[in-house]
């Protein structure tokens, strides 16, 4: 996890922001491995042509897997030209029922096969399915469901023994098969104690371990973390688990759920080495889980794009985020997130829709949204390729994805879209009020990343002219003071209401700040016509623009009026790119050589230079 300190330091001559960035910062709320910035970006081996970037077909392989066809039948009867890789399950317990007495006959089928259609191998080995030999080691801990204590079979990511096995096995894999795996999946999606069950999996011993440690340290002793949580713990034995949100305090449940995201970004660096150990070249593939962040999922997306940067070459895969038949759509708002994070430190890019049952239109929508957010990994279920209208060829399947795909090319947006970090960790949701509706409805207007609280300590809103706010109340108190100085260098913040904004750890509030020593003069005419009852306050170089809250529809009108008038030539900013105040249907991203357009109504992308 990468370490944040309250490194954005404003100006003295700032007065009543003394309640942003104070004298005396709280200890951080975050503790880690990373550090206040994103590391260097690696070796550039991502690829810059179509005609490199791998198309993966997938299906599982078991052969009694009772829904459909599995990967035999993929290699046989459903690769399309174009395709360049075939996903191989390999199912630990299987491969291996008895120690060292390993079981590969289908492996070896499957790479006979591939090998015959011209294809490499993604390997995709779960090593969650634990042969029972291993379950009887004493080195085995099954991960332990920390409100029942009921356990699972899943190894625990916090035993040092879980990483002996992994070590075993990929041993034997590089081994026998190095050179002829040419993608490695990471085991699991990352972040997701997946397929256990709707709870918090850290009630083991050395899960209990972790956290009294992490928390020792975070606050440099008790008295510290005393103070924190109102809590009046006497012996460092005695620092639990919280039995939910409602019993505990604000900080002393967001320290909780940081610390299972923050292991399990630990977890994901302990087996990359193991896997980087056997596999020192390889490309790896590692799956980002689902499109909600729900607390349990510990997972912190933009901090594993961060970490998994000392491992290239590799990509970040998002799986499943292609719900665009949901209402309202999420794949494109899933993406925005970490998209942006592997572009800046060169990690691949990849997307994973669900398969089946997808809609001609939907996956056409989906080929547009990967195009712009500059997929370098394709994989598809192999039914997906087939949803196409009668006149098409089998040939058109993969030639019109990679008629648009923009490998090497990062889109160009000026809007970024605050992601609550914090106040997801204390809502049960899964997605920020009001945020994807407004999202995905202000896509016929405007291109947009979303900017998380990872990101904002990273200093990376000063890549974007415009911050919109659509929810969220508390934030960390380094979010606070990297906003308050984006602002000040001549940021735009539009927000939902008033921006009066709790520090997580002062408790104090930001509207002091905000929106008292502010510019005191009215609105400009034109904001004022166009968005009633808007506020405007002048932050040095910058300006924040208050929109009464009036549902989230009424807020977008009053945003893209707004904008408007910012983007126009006798506006703030003069220019947005991609964004047009009047919707005509079609959807825009804007590369450096040129833009990209889909089209609503006839699932048509185009590319503009």
């Amino acid at each position: 996890m990468i370490k944040r300190r309250d490194f954005l330091k404003l100006s003295a001559r700032v007065g009543a922001a003394s309640l942003i960035c104070t004298a005396n910062p709280p200890a951080p709320a975050r503790a880690g491995e990373l550090t206040d910035t994103l590391p260097a970006p690696s070796h550039d081996n991502l690829p810059k042509s179509v005609e490199d970037i791998p198309f993966v077909n997938g299906a599982l392989n078991i052969p009694t897997f009772p829904r459909g066809p599995n990967n035999r039948g993929v290699i046989t009867d459903q690769t399309l030209p174009g395709m360049t890789h075939i996903e191989i399950y390999m199912n630990w317990a299987r491969l291996e029922a008895e120690r060292d007495r390993w079981n590969m006959q289908e492996f070896d089928d499957m790479l006979r096969l591939s090998q015959q259609h011209g294809l490499k191998i993604l390997a995709f080995p779960n090593l969650n399915n634990t042969p029972d030999w291993l379950k009887q080691t004493a080195g085995f801990q099954p991960v332990v469901n920390m409100r029942t204590g009921e356990t699972h079979d899943f190894p625990s990511p916090w035993a040092p023994g879980t990483y002996d096995g992994f070590d075993h096995f990929y041993s034997y894999l590089a081994a026998h098969y190095e050179g002829q795996i040419d993608i490695i999946k990471y085991f699991i999606e990352v972040g997701l104690m997946s397929g256990i069950g709707s709870d918090f999996w850290c009630g083991d011993r050395f899960a209990k371990a972790d956290f009294r440690q992490s928390m020792a340290e975070r606050y440099g002793g008790l008295a510290a973390l005393n103070t924190a949580w109102g809590t009046r713990i006497s012996a460092l034995n005695d620092i639990s688990f919280p039995a939910s949100a409602k019993a505990v305090s604000t900080r002393q449940w967001v320290d909780f759920v940081t610390w299972y995201q923050e292991s399990q970004v630990r977890a994901l660096r302990r087996h990359l080495t193991v896997i980087r150990k056997h596999f020192p070249k390889t490309h790896i593939d590692v799956p980002m889980g689902f499109g909600s962040d729900l607390q349990r999922d510990g997972c912190d997306r933009t901090a594993i794009c961060a970490a998994v940067a000392a491992f290239a070459p590799i990509s970040i895969r998002s799986t499943h985020g292609s719900f665009n038949r949901d209402q309202p759509p999420r794949a494109y708002w899933f993406y925005k997130r970490m998209a942006p994070v592997c572009h800046i430190l060169n990690v691949g890019f990849g997307t994973e829709p669900p398969g089946g049952d997808l809609k001609y239109p939907e996956i056409c929508r989906q080929y547009f949204e990967d195009a712009s957010a500059g997929a370098t990994l394709i994989f598809q279920y192999y039914q997906n390729f087939h949803l196409r209208p009668a006149s098409a060829t089998r040939a058109q399947a993969i030639s019109d994805y990679k008629r648009i795909l923009r490998p090497g090319r990062r889109p160009i947006v000026d809007i970024a879209v605050l992601y609550p970090t914090t106040q997801m960790m204390l809502d049960l949701t899964g997605f920020p009020a009001g945020q994807l509706a407004f999202c995905s409805q202000g896509r016929a207007h405007f291109d947009y990343d979303l900017v998380d609280e990872n990101m904002v300590g990273w200093n990376l809103l000063r890549r974007y002219k415009v911050l919109l706010h659509t929810s969220g109340k508390i934030f960390r108190q380094s979010t606070l003071t990297g906003i308050d100085h984006w602002i000040r260098a001549g940021g735009v913040m539009i927000t939902y209401g008033a921006p009066n904004w709790q520090s997580l750890e002062t408790q104090r509030m930001t509207g002091a700040a905000w929106m008292v020593l502010q510019n005191r003069n009215a609105a400009p005419p034109s904001m004022v016509q166009v968005a009633g009852g808007v506020q405007v306050f002048g932050l040095d170089k910058g300006t924040i623009l208050s929109i009464p809250a009036g549902g989230i529809p009424d807020y977008l009108t009053k945003t893209v009026a707004l904008l408007a008038v910012l983007a126009s030539s006798q506006g703030k900013l003069q220019a947005l790119r991609g964004f047009k105040a009047r919707s005509d249907g079609k959807y825009d991203t804007v590369f450096p050589d040129g833009r990209l357009t889909f089209d609503t109504a006839t699932f048509d992308t185009s590319f503009h230079s």
